[in-house]
């Protein structure tokens, strides 16, 4: 296609001619006002290359180190100081600084990346035409740029962020004209405080994850996961700010106690040992009014010949003490610490009114009206309508402990019962063992009537000696079994120290198998 020139003079010194839209040619020199596409083969194609694949890293770089900075908040750097690994206290401390100056950082970081990403084109376009230019753009900016950074700045963010920290403060100072300014605003727009609190249900929730149940189920990846009893610890502990002591106390009808009228007898004693308590109220008239703690260890040195009367062991420090009193709505983090100071290890619950707070818009409510302050009405917690100051219950360290571990202590009495149950049970298991073997036993006919089960046994084991052996061994182990249950029954008629007259003599017949 051809052209038609046009010649102008600029101060008669510059003689141009214009030969197309794109090509003008002046004293002899020609431009194309549209630069050709660099090759391969151009010296500058190679550093256009170099250039923009810089770019690229520097924005993908920028990208991961805001993905991975600031998702690390100053809560979750202060843990790790505090309570992480050599490594990653070494790179939380070289970090904390800069996240802590979290806006700052932010526009910082924001503003590198667009200014990689908004340069990229100036260089692409002179090594390709426009439609590989968008082509290779949005790729390179799309997975290196983007996906890549921040994936891997998601796993290892902290390591990286500390390597890169003093880029980071170079940054800084760089743009540190524009985002400064920029960081102040959106400080007193959203604040400066960016911790992650957790709620004590978030807490809970959050340690019910690193336990070994859910490690089961598939939510924790860890090797090092908390076990059962440390998840219902923890938990247990975080329940105890919002538990009382009329939460975890005993009841008043269920609580042993002794009045001042009893005598320590035989009788008094043992049913004092019985129930194996270290420390027993006392009360005078009725069970609401408990006037000591008779410290059941020191009795010992009381001859039950005596019978001695519980109101003269009353106010003397070698065998009583104080009662602890204490009011219902007591947090139990504040009796334990209670206990710990050594006055008591049992306390005595007293019914407490609690306090409700009313606004003055309430008038139908409103009982003693005040501009000054809310209205405070008293309010009894029960509902059987127990006065205030009335005794309701008792607590001891061990039902504080029990709440924290959130399983029951078993002492020696509660042992003592197992067992006892469990040999009950083995005997009755043993005797219908043996009765069937011998029900089932084909050498002996049908026995006669009023005879029993044993006889049969004897006169089959004559003539069956694999049953009489089976039979024998049975009877052994049944013996065993009998004797140990009587002696502990014995024991515990010699604790209880047991008054009823002997039953009548019984000859008592034992079939022996030879």
């Amino acid at each position: 296609m051809s052209y038609q020139s046009y010649k102008f003079y600029i101060n008669n010194y510059i003689n141009c001619t214009i030969i197309s839209d794109e090509v003008i040619q002046c004293n002899g020199t020609t431009y194309d006002l549209h630069e050709k596409v660099l090759t391969y083969t151009d010296e500058w194609f190679w550093i256009y290359i170099g250039i923009y694949v810089g770019l690229v890293i520097f924005a993908g770089l920028m990208s991961g180190l805001t993905m991975g900075l600031l998702s690390l908040d100053s809560t979750t750097l202060a843990t790790m100081i505090n309570g992480g690994t050599p490594n990653e206290r070494k790179h939380a401390k070289r970090i904390f600084p800069v996240v802590k100056r979290h806006h700052l950082l932010l526009v910082t970081l924001l503003l590198s990346n667009s200014a990689a990403v908004e340069a990229m084109p100036i260089f692409l376009d002179r090594i390709s035409n426009p439609i590989i230019a968008i082509v290779i753009s949005v790729t390179a900016v799309l997975i290196f740029g983007e996906v890549i950074p921040q994936a891997v700045c998601t796993r290892y963010g902290l390591a990286i962020g500390s390597y890169l920290s003093p880029l980071v403060y170079l940054l800084m100072g760089i743009f540190f004209i524009v985002s400064f300014p920029l960081s102040l605003l959106l400080d007193c727009c959203l604040g400066t405080e960016h911790g992650t609190f957790f709620r004590r249900a978030q807490l809970k929730a959050l340690i019910e994850i690193h336990g070994e149940d859910s490690q089961a189920e598939g939510l924790g990846q860890r090797e090092e996961s908390l076990s059962h009893d440390e998840v219902a610890i923890i938990k247990g502990c975080l329940d105890m700010k919002n538990k009382t002591a009329k939460d975890a106390m005993l009841t008043i009808d269920k609580a042993f106690m002794i009045s001042t009228n009893a005598k320590l007898n035989y009788e008094t004693l043992s049913h004092m040992a019985q129930h194996c308590h270290s420390r027993v109220p006392v009360y005078e008239n009725e069970r609401s009014n408990i006037v000591a703690l008779l410290l059941t260890k020191t009795l010992i040195k009381l001859s039950p010949d005596d019978a001695l009367p519980v109101s003269d062991l009353v106010g003397d420090e070698r065998y009583s003490r104080p009662a602890l009193f204490i009011d219902s709505d007591m947090p139990l983090f504040d009796l334990l610490n209670l206990f710990q100071t050594g006055r008591s290890h049992l306390a005595i619950v007293r019914q407490k009114r609690r306090k409700l707070e009313l606004d003055d818009d309430d008038d139908d409510k409103l009982l003693d009206h005040s501009d000054a302050a809310p209205l405070l009405i008293d309010i009894e917690e029960s509902a059987d309508d127990v006065p205030e100051g009335t005794v309701i219950g008792m607590i001891t360290l061990e039902d504080v402990i029990e709440e924290l571990l959130q399983e029951e202590i078993e002492d020696e009495k509660d042992i003592m019962q197992e067992i006892s149950q469990k040999l009950q049970f083995s005997l009755a298991k043993r005797k219908k063992s043996l009765l069937n073997i011998l029900h089932r036993s084909r050498s002996q006919p049908q026995p006669r009537t009023g005879a029993s089960m044993l006889d049969t046994a004897v006169s089959s084991g004559h003539h069956n000696p694999e049953l009489r052996h089976v039979s024998s061994s049975l009877q052994e182990q049944l013996d065993r079994q009998m004797e140990a249950l009587r002696q502990a029954h014995s024991k515990e008629q010699e604790e209880a120290q047991i008054t009823t007259p002997p039953p009548p003599h019984r000859s008592e017949s034992r079939v022996r198998f030879s």
